[in-house]
């Protein structure tokens, strides 16, 4: 549906990085990482930029209602995988957020599998802006 460059365009004014950092005891260090990369729009596009994802090998989850407290649609990007199909796709320029350049760093961590030692936690936290 849309080009290469187009869905670059797309997700750098669109795209919405949620780095959500976690206690998890079941993990060697105590922290579970995760991001999700969301979209908000109607729904038409969204389909539309899902399909362009596709075509790119990277999955996504379109819901028609967000929560009933925000019953609007909703493209999420997760999973390690597909955040670093989408990091690769990218390349490195300012975008509308400013998270981008967050999330390629974050999965460029994740890729060295350097999110699960104490000094990627501690980058990842000072990525977030905790520490």
């Amino acid at each position: 549906m849309f080009s290469k460059d187009m869905l670059i365009g797309i997700i750098l004014s669109s795209g919405k990085l949620n780095l959500n950092i976690s206690r998890d005891d079941s993990r060697k260090i105590g922290y579970s990482v995760r991001l999700i990369l969301n979209f908000r729009a109607n729904i038409t596009f969204l389909k539309a930029v899902k399909r362009s994802l596709e075509q790119h090998g990277i999955n996504s989850k379109l819901k028609t209602k967000e929560h009933s407290s925000r019953p609007k649609p909703i493209l999420k990007i997760t999973g390690n995988k597909n955040i670093i199909k989408v990091s690769d796709l990218l390349p490195i320029l300012p975008d509308a957020k400013g998270d981008l350049i967050k999330l390629k760093r974050v999965a460029e961590l994740i890729r060295e599998n350097k999110h699960i030692t104490a000094e990627g936690i501690e980058e990842i936290f000072k990525i977030k802006g905790v520490i």
